[in-house]
């Protein structure tokens, strides 16, 4: 072994020069661009961000959604396109006076792959209905929405379905009272 370690070391010629100042500055460079991108990318996967408006009580509210989840699909070629979602969400409504909602969904999508014949970008409508609560009401939910999603990027060996799209919801608590939801943005499904 010892022998093996000198033979290594003996016909090792390897010279390393420093790098220059400008060979310096292009790597940090990059690495202060790239490193917060991909950090970016990585929180809007897991955090999809929307907006919206709430309409409750005859009066209307800004909104921020939240809505990722897990789906399940066909393969094609780009990637995998979903047909079930199951998604969680999460709306914060801009007024202290009115509770946040939470929702959980089950959505079904359909594509319309006449559209784009090279599927790159797939465009359809979804309908959903779920379960929401503010804690403490409870009630239902049915929604629809148009999208368009690529389903083609590769994310840690899932793919995630990234769907830029409006959607419309019919909220309901089992109380009586009802409400109205539009939210334009993103939402995120891991599919398999």
């Amino acid at each position: 072994m010892v022998l093996l370690v000198l033979q290594v070391y003996g016909q090792d010629t390897t010279s390393v020069q420093e790098p220059s100042t400008r060979e310096k500055v292009a790597i940090y460079s990059t690495a202060g661009i790239l490193v917060p991108l991909a950090v970016a990318g990585l929180a809007i996967s897991f955090f999809p961000p929307s907006a919206g408006v709430v309409l409750k009580d005859g009066t209307a509210y800004g909104s921020f959604d939240i809505e990722t989840g897990f789906g399940y699909g066909e393969k094609r070629e780009t990637g995998i396109f979903t047909n079930y979602r199951v998604m969680l969400n999460y709306t914060h409504i801009g007024n202290a006076k009115v509770r946040d909602i939470f929702r959980t969904e089950v959505t079904r999508d359909f594509n319309f792959d006449f559209i784009d014949r090279r599927k790159i970008f797939l465009s359809g409508i979804h309908v959903s209905t779920g379960f929401i609560s503010d804690f403490p009401n409870h009630g239902y939910t049915i929604g629809t929405g148009v999208w368009l999603k690529s389903p083609w990027l590769p994310y840690f060996g899932l793919f995630p379905s990234h769907t830029y799209g409006l959607t419309y919801r019919y909220n309901s608590f089992f109380s009586g009272k009802s409400f109205h939801e539009i939210s334009l943005g993103v939402t995120s499904a891991f599919t398999f």
